[in-house]
């Protein structure tokens, strides 16, 4: 049985669950849309393009904020997840495939190197820092 305390929480949660799925939708649309594609085929967004992932060490950071909100997303809406950290981490690691799937389908056209490596390891490095201050 909850008590009063567990019951308010619930029911303050309940009514900013749609907007805050909504929200959780909309970045992971963002963190997998393929902007290296957009910057291909519209050339003004070429210039935003490179000053977010121009350098190797933006294109880390950029990687590693994407998925930090991203996690950070996950374990506000489902915050169950912080008790189940192997269901969380796969959950991150399907999402940063799916990530350099698009990246590779829909502009990159090669087979995967070690820059994928690189940015999958970032990515669950951003989601796992996520995860232990959010166990703190």
């Amino acid at each position: 049985m909850l008590n009063l305390k567990q019951r308010e929480q619930k029911s303050n949660m309940g009514g900013q669950r749609p907007f805050l799925i909504l929200a959780l939708v909309v970045l992971i649309a963002t963190a997998l849309f393929p902007f290296g594609w957009l910057a291909t085929v519209w050339p003004g967004f070429s210039a935003v393009a490179d000053f977010i992932f121009g350098t190797e060490l933006a294109h880390i950071i950029g990687h590693f904020t994407v998925f930090a909100l991203l996690g950070g997303g996950v374990l506000l809406i489902f915050p169950r997840l912080r008790q189940r950290f192997w269901l969380y981490f796969s959950l991150m690691l399907l999402l940063g495939f799916m990530q350099e799937f698009l990246q590779i389908a829909s502009f990159k056209h090669y087979i995967p190197a070690w820059d994928e490596v690189l940015d999958l390891t970032i990515d669950l490095l951003g989601a796992g820092t996520v995860f232990y201050f959010s166990k703190r």
